[in-house]
């Protein structure tokens, strides 16, 4: 019996320990469960305070579509109506937009739509995404509504901005073209009357009234060409085209053309472009021949005293290919360092305020620096005050600089320059220092000239630098010089050639000088068998050297007040009809019909009017014309119209298309596209040039 009643002791006691282990067991794993309960709470909680911190919405549907699980933002979002409610399908309270006919899409899985809230119709941002339920591991849909409805007034605000920027900036673009194209058509009647009565003969004073005419409109004229390139430029609308073209020719046009307004003032104007630049560089030849036109003309236009250079140099580019550096300085009023960045601003000024003695749009710099930007090159100012001002221009080419260039005839010679001036000479004898030669600039009244002259083996004279260019030579050469001289004259100065010639000039150069004009001249005087060493007096006038004076003219170029007097024969002879062309003129103006029938008759060619387009049809088809002239804007049938008739009676009858010339005063590229889309021989915009219209009719060509 007692050991029965110990092993029931033993069982009990083994039974009982059991049981107090499985109850700590089961007690810790209660506390684990507390524990993970209120993480489990507290992370809900967390969850729930950063949802209605944010304001989203949050619903959990299952696959089939019903609402498992609405978060409390909903309730404090939507009417109770339209609450989304557990155990039944989703369904959103949809607004309706007030340019549609119906609510936006609500079935969307990722966009905006417009819901109805307490607070009206508000912008949410819908994305749904599939979650995996935690406790059954099944996939459920959870739909997130962020509200939006500020962004989307921002970017609505935006849009309605930015169009109302576009709409301004086509009203402007619209604007400034019809403006340029009514000013050029009065205009057209200003400048191309002045001309026909230049040629007319006048007085001397009524001649500088008819100039004075002529400068105003062509300065009219450049105010406008501003205007529309910053238009075009502000709207992006300026397109970079690069092609190779001959550097030295667009560059040396520039200075011609700039050169009689700067010698009106007394100034000076060179180019040198250095030995390292490539014959021929990729840049759009139109626009850099607009940027030194800019930055030049500015020069002259600031500058009172002094003139305005134009260096040009090749350096290796950064990333391959080659960079051209256009360094354009001038001796003007210059302008403060700090005012740098401002030069290039919109409607800036050097001098401002009712008191500024310089005129203009304040566009130029602007638009150069626009033109620059878009070639991928850079330009910078630097400048001081009563000193003058340098802007240099850095465009990237792929054509890498050139290492040597030759030029034996002028290598080791010693050449002196006879100058007062400095931007002239000092451009030429950088020029000529470059391919080897030693150049010395002299004052004309130095004590060491005479000392220079006796070692010289050419002698460059500017004739503005001294009184008389002819007494200067015989002096030179009673004191033993006999080496070639060349004079450098302007184009005002054509009439003095005769004497210099007679004094033993061996030749003569137009300011500003050509360097191709330069190099064949000092080539001729300079080469073995010319005119080279120590030539006597004889051998440089009359009786044996007469062939080095007409160098300058057989190499001399058809230039604007440049040139010889037979060459602009010949050039006026290769304009002139090879028989008088019968011609119709499509023309609305009074004015410019009488300036254009004026004109053509005067050319040599017959012209048959028309007022309108449809009078310029009905001409076309009983008459038979070597060209037509068709003005673009005209009443009833405009100048498309008209060409679009005429080509369409020719094709329907057979005839040969007859060449049609397009004058119009409007410059917009668009126009110029749809004519050239029609068909069009050529494009002259008014203000009409004579010498143009003349090429263009030499162009087409007389039929035979």
């Amino acid at each position: 019996m007692y050991l029965l009643a110990r092993d029931d002791n033993e069982r009990q006691a083994d039974a009982q320990n059991a049981l107090e282990a499985d109850r700590q067991h089961l007690r810790q794993c209660l506390e684990a469960v507390e524990d993970q309960a209120w993480e489990l709470r507290e992370a809900a909680e967390r969850q729930a305070s950063i949802l209605q911190a944010l304001g989203d919405v949050v619903i959990r549907r299952n696959m089939t579509g019903t609402v498992l699980y609405v978060s409390p933002a909903a309730q404090a979002l939507f009417r109770p109506e339209a609450m989304p409610q557990p155990g039944q399908p989703l369904h959103l309270p949809l607004a309706v937009l007030k340019d549609t006919a119906g609510p936006t899409a609500g079935d969307v899985a990722f966009g905006d739509i417009m819901l109805e809230t307490r607070h009206g119709p508000r912008w949410f941002s819908r994305l749904d995404v599939t979650v995996r339920d935690g406790s059954r591991d099944t996939p459920l849909i959870q739909t997130l509504l962020r509200d939006v409805t500020d962004r989307r007034m921002m970017e609505e605000e935006l849009l309605a901005a930015r169009n109302s920027a576009e709409t301004a900036s086509e009203a402007k673009s619209r604007f400034l073209a019809t403006v340029s194209h009514e000013i050029r058509t009065p205009l057209n009647g200003i400048l191309g009357m002045a001309a026909l009565l230049r040629d007319t003969r006048l007085s001397p004073e009524q001649a500088a009234y008819a100039d004075a005419l002529k400068t105003s409109g062509e300065t009219l004229l450049l105010l406008i060409d501003e205007l529309l390139d910053f238009s075009r430029a502000e709207a992006g609308r300026l397109a970079i085209h690069p092609a190779p073209c001959a550097l030295a020719p667009l560059c040396e046009q520039v200075v011609e053309l700039l050169a009689p307004r700067a010698q009106a003032k007394g100034l000076e104007i060179a180019l040198t472009i250095s030995p390292s630049v490539p014959d021929e560089v990729t840049v759009d030849a139109s626009r850099l021949r607009q940027v030194l036109y800019n930055l030049a003309g500015n020069g002259v236009k600031f500058t009172d005293s002094g003139g305005v250079s134009i260096d040009i140099a090749a350096a290796e580019g950064v990333s391959g290919g080659g960079e051209l550096v256009i360094a354009v300085a001038d001796s003007g009023i210059g302008f403060a360092p700090q005012d740098a960045a401002r030069m290039f601003g919109e409607f800036e000024q050097v001098d401002h305020g009712p008191s500024r003695r310089y005129g203009g749009t304040g566009l130029g710099l602007a638009i150069v620096q626009r033109l620059v930007t878009l070639m991928a090159g850079s330009i910078a100012a630097e400048g001081e005050e009563g000193i003058g001002a340098t802007f240099v221009v850095r465009l990237p080419i792929p054509e890498v600089p050139v290492r040597a260039r030759a030029w034996p005839e002028i290598r080791d010679r010693q050449i002196i320059v006879v100058s007062a001036g400095q931007v002239e000479a000092a451009a030429l004898s950088r020029y000529l220092s470059a391919y080897g030669a030693s150049v010395s600039r002299v004052l004309p009244g130095d004590p060491a000239l005479m000392e220079r002259l006796a070692v010289a083996d050419l002698v460059l004279l500017d004739h503005g630098s001294v009184s008389d260019g002819a007494a200067w030579l015989a002096g030179a050469r009673a004191a033993g010089c006999q080496v070639p001289a060349i004079v450098l004259i302007t184009p005002t100065e054509r009439e003095r050639l005769d004497r210099l010639r007679s004094a033993g000039f061996s030749a003569y150069l137009i300011r500003p000088v050509r360097s191709q004009t330069l190099v064949r001249t000092l080539t001729a005087l300079l080469a073995p068998g010319g005119s080279t060493g120590r030539a006597t007096d004889s051998d440089v006038t009359v009786d044996g050297k007469v062939a080095n004076w007409d160098v300058a003219d057989a190499v001399g170029t058809s230039r604007a007040g440049g040139g010889s007097p037979a060459r602009a024969l010949s050039t006026d002879r290769q304009l002139a009809p090879a028989r008088p062309l019968r011609l119709l003129l499509a023309e609305d103006n009074d004015i410019n019909r009488l300036l254009g029938e004026a004109l053509l008759r005067k050319l040599g060619h017959e012209t048959e009017l028309a007022t309108n387009g449809h009078e310029a049809v009905a001409a076309a088809e009983r008459g038979c014309f070597d060209a037509i002239l068709m003005d673009l804007h005209m009443p009833g049938l405009d100048g498309f119209g008209a060409i679009a008739a005429i080509r369409a009676k020719e094709a329907e009858t057979g005839a040969s298309p007859v060449p049609i010339l397009v004058v119009t005063a409007d410059v917009m590229p668009a126009a110029r596209e749809r004519a050239r889309e029609l068909g069009v021989a050529g494009y002259l915009t008014k203000p009409l040039n004579q010498t143009a219209v003349a090429e263009e009719l030499v162009r087409l060509g007389s039929p035979s």
